[in-house]
């Protein structure tokens, strides 16, 4: 994936230096993408390698994520549904007992407690604690995929404000004899502004899918909470 985008990013900037200097598109043409793109990655301060680092950050991450979101998720109504079927707590968990995702653990955690003899007030305080570690785990990684939105494109921003004060340096010392170094220049110093911007598309786009399935997942965990507690506290009530 990595390889796939900077291909992209030569062929984008040789299109660019070719149309704003007709005279030098042989020179352009004959000069591959990846020896363009060895230029910029080996010029100081050497934004590109870091660019590279977070997009391998960045793209481990997302299939991480989205495995563990596909696993996490669960019908927390089915399984109140097989609960309120259930004779007794120890049915009850034989019912959920493959149950998948959050939802099913916490379920399990609620019955399990409440068939060891604490009072629904105090499965209430107990579950809350196997709630948060749910959380926490369901938000890893999140705030850095969140970061990278920001990062990237400040980093790439960076190299190409390098590229364009190293680029303005040489026209200053030897003025506009020669515009085509002045497009190449630019053309080269762009690269890491793309490329900043291509790793964090993707990390914005997966940022908000996660958090949208997070909270697709805490609120069928909440309502299937409710309605345990709810038999729980009937159930001892009777």
């Amino acid at each position: 994936m990595v390889c796939l985008a900077l291909l992209a990013f030569g062929l984008v900037t040789s299109a660019f230096a070719q149309e704003a200097a007709p005279a030098a598109a042989a020179e352009k043409t004959s000069k591959s993408a990846f020896a363009m793109i060895w230029e910029v990655a080996k010029t100081p301060p050497y934004v590109f390698f870091l660019l590279i680092g977070c997009s391998i950050f960045t793209f481990t991450l997302i299939p991480e994520r989205f495995m563990f979101y596909r696993k996490a998720g669960g019908d927390a109504e089915d399984m109140v549904t097989k609960i309120k079927q259930a004779g007794t707590l120890s049915e009850a968990l034989t019912a959920i007992e493959h149950a998948p995702g959050v939802a099913g653990r916490i379920l399990r955690s609620a019955l399990i407690a409440s068939r060891d003899g604490y009072t629904p007030e105090q499965v209430e305080q107990l579950v809350q604690g196997t709630v948060t570690k749910e959380l926490i785990t369901m938000e890893k990684f999140l705030p850095q995929l969140d970061s990278m939105v920001t990062l990237c494109p400040l980093i790439g921003l960076l190299g190409t404000t390098v590229g364009m004060i190293r680029t303005f340096s040489i026209v200053a010392a030897i003025g506009m004899s020669d515009p085509t170094k002045l497009a190449g220049g630019i053309s080269e110093a762009l690269i890491n502004t793309a490329t900043g911007l291509a790793v964090a598309i993707p990390a914005l786009f997966a940022y908000n899918y996660f958090t949208g399935k997070k909270e697709a997942i805490l609120m069928d965990m909440e309502k299937g909470l409710s309605e345990v507690m709810v038999i729980l506290k009937q159930s001892a009530e009777g």
